[in-house]
């Protein structure tokens, strides 16, 4: 039977989704499979919808399997009773055959949190986000246009991946400023890049992510990055690829998707709508939604 399951983890102390060889570094993959051999006495091999880098953590992860006829009354409940703390299955039901959590995913969404203040950092925060320093917002709301609709992306591409098409179409690209922190002392605001798209290249996110801190450093005009992407070669591009640990994918979209009880009007086409209600909640005042 195919199951599918909703992942959310932390990536701090793993290399990425992908499973490595046996004696190579431990991966989310392959310690979610290692838990599914023991319940199920056989190996699995567990699809994701993508492969989120060394450091990069998931609040929306999704991901299939096929599993023979289990005795278990809950698979969420006993896998997570023996995965590590940092990573947890939200749900794990059956689901359609044919159901591909990769090459069914019609759009997903990044975010990126960028920490603005330069004279402190809380270690509560420090796993998930760049310290960067002062940042002009406005200038990197102005460049965030540039980005939208379908581009050759191939200059915020890092090498490593042997794809035919370059071409990807973002459907949002917001920066949020987030509301500070009354238990801090005042203190610069927290920046949230999201963005949703039918696909990312590989480190595509943080390589936007180090472009518009350029921008908001004043290194860079915001139209620069219309003429950086226009190139088509990260030659052209002069940004360092920001750290891994501010990247978090948020959410896969499907059509007509059951799985999320989520309390939301947003869908992949229709992705821009919803974000001051986010804000409003929990998670949103972090940027994790």
């Amino acid at each position: 039977m195919r199951y599918r399951l909703l992942l959310s983890y932390l990536g701090s102390a793993y290399h990425g989704w992908q499973l490595q060889a046996e004696t190579g570094p431990k991966t989310i993959q392959g310690i979610v499979e290692e838990k599914l051999a023991i319940i199920s006495r056989q190996k699995i091999r567990v699809i994701a919808a993508g492969r989120t880098d060394a450091g990069v953590h998931a609040l929306g992860q999704n991901a299939h399997c096929d599993l023979p006829t289990l005795t278990v009354r809950d698979l969420a409940r006993s896998l997570n009773a023996l995965l590590p703390w940092d990573i947890r299955i939200l749900r794990a039901v059956p689901t359609e055959p044919d159901f591909h959590a990769r090459f069914q995913a019609k759009a997903k969404t990044y975010v990126y949190r960028f920490w603005t203040e330069r004279a402190f950092l809380p270690p509560q925060l420090a796993p998930f986000v760049w310290q960067t320093g002062a940042l002009d917002a406005s200038a990197m709301h102005a460049a965030l246009p540039s980005l939208l609709g379908s581009h050759d992306f191939s200059s915020v591409e890092n090498s490593g991946s042997d794809i035919k098409s370059h071409v990807r179409t973002i459907t949002q690209a917001k920066l949020l400023v987030c509301p500070n922190s009354p238990y801090l002392p005042a203190h610069a605001p927290e920046l949230v890049l999201k963005l949703t798209a039918d696909g990312f290249l590989k480190q595509m996110v943080r390589n936007l992510a180090g472009l518009l801190v350029l921008v908001g450093k004043k290194r860079l005009p915001p139209e620069a990055l219309a003429e950086i992407l226009e190139a088509r070669s990260r030659a052209a591009n002069p940004a360092r690829t920001a750290p891994a640990q501010g990247l978090t994918l948020a959410r896969i979209f499907y059509d007509n998707d059951p799985l999320l009880t989520k309390n939301t009007d947003e869908t992949a086409e229709h992705a821009t709508q919803g974000v001051q209600n986010e804000l409003a909640s929990p998670y949103g005042s972090l940027g994790l939604i």
